[in-house]
């Protein structure tokens, strides 16, 4: 149970560290300063992880929730990211 609380904490922080990018993003409709090769990476890696999850761990609902936010999180910065570009 301890454990599962740590697993969600670690869920939520991880996630949460992309919205500020999301956001200035797109108030300032500014890509300027992304490094758009960290999101595609990004993407790239969670779906590596949330494949290697299910093969190996099994369902694990915190995981995969990681995963899941990270990689839509960064899929729509990569999304902005091409929107905004000049």
């Amino acid at each position: 149970m301890t454990a599962d609380i740590f697993g969600w904490i670690y869920t939520i922080a991880f996630g949460v560290c992309y919205i500020p990018q999301i956001v200035k993003t797109w108030t300032t409709k500014k890509v300027d300063d992304v490094s758009i090769a960290l999101f595609i990476l990004s993407i790239v890696g969670y779906a590596a992880a949330s494949v290697y999850v299910l093969s190996k761990v099994g369902l694990n609902i915190i995981l995969l929730a990681n995963y899941t936010f990270g990689g839509l999180c960064s899929l729509l910065m990569v999304l902005l990211y091409y929107r905004y570009k000049t």
